[in-house]
């Protein structure tokens, strides 16, 4: 019974320094905004992070441009000397290259808007912080005057910001987790596209048809 009570005891010691904390609008706003720092941190994590994957996929945007562009080059020098095979391969290849550009230009896009809405979002913190510096500087003057007086009042007043924040830090992290859900159909999605790759080919198909007509047809006659 002894250890019993002295476990109780320190436990109700524990809930009442809480509580005395809780009263303190002084120290409960040094704890939000270090909170705040942190967050505003992981935001600007996450931003950069963003920005370095729009960058890489503009610079592989490049790239398959490239490629796309030199396998038409081939395709109508092949339909130009009558190489209709050659031409049909290159047109395909072609294709190709132009259903990743597509696939990639939406990631990209995703990708620099993920970016955008985390800058704003850090630029938003950082005015909250700038507010609630000048809040702590308001709430420490009023509790110099009045000796605590007006605590109970700044305490609730600052739960109710408290809320406030962990409601943004949710929609956050659910945007975190959408730009990465949408990054991973990309990069890691090919098990649910595959029932569609027969259809997709026989689409490639027609337009490489298509193409290698146009070619043909455009070659001067003799």
């Amino acid at each position: 019974m002894g250890i019993l009570q002295r476990v109780v005891s320190m436990t109700k010691a524990a809930a009442n320094e809480m509580l005395d904390k809780m009263e303190n609008p002084v120290m409960m706003l040094n704890h939000y905004l270090r909170d705040l720092d942190e967050e505003i941190a992981k935001a600007e994590r996450s931003m950069e992070h963003q920005q370095v994957q729009e960058r890489m996929l503009q610079a592989k945007l490049k790239d398959l441009n490239e490629q796309a562009g030199y396998y038409e080059g081939k395709a109508e020098q092949a339909a130009a000397t009558d190489r209709e095979v050659d031409a049909r391969m290159a047109l395909e290849a072609k294709f190709v290259y132009q259903e990743q550009i597509e696939e990639t230009t939406r990631l990209q896009q995703l990708a620099k808007q993920a970016a955008l809405d985390l800058e704003l979002h850090v630029e938003t913190l950082k005015e909250e912080k700038k507010r609630l510096q000048g809040k702590r500087t308001e709430l420490i003057s009023r509790v110099q005057q009045t000796a605590g007086a007006t605590g109970q009042r700044s305490a609730q007043s600052l739960q109710g910001s408290s809320a406030s924040r962990g409601f943004e830090r949710i929609e956050m992290k659910v945007m975190e987790w959408e730009a990465q859900q949408e990054l991973a159909k990309g990069s890691y999605g090919l098990d649910a596209r595959s029932n569609g790759l027969d259809q997709k080919q026989e689409q490639r198909s027609a337009r490489v048809d298509e193409e290698l007509k146009r070619l043909l047809q455009k070659k001067p006659s003799v």
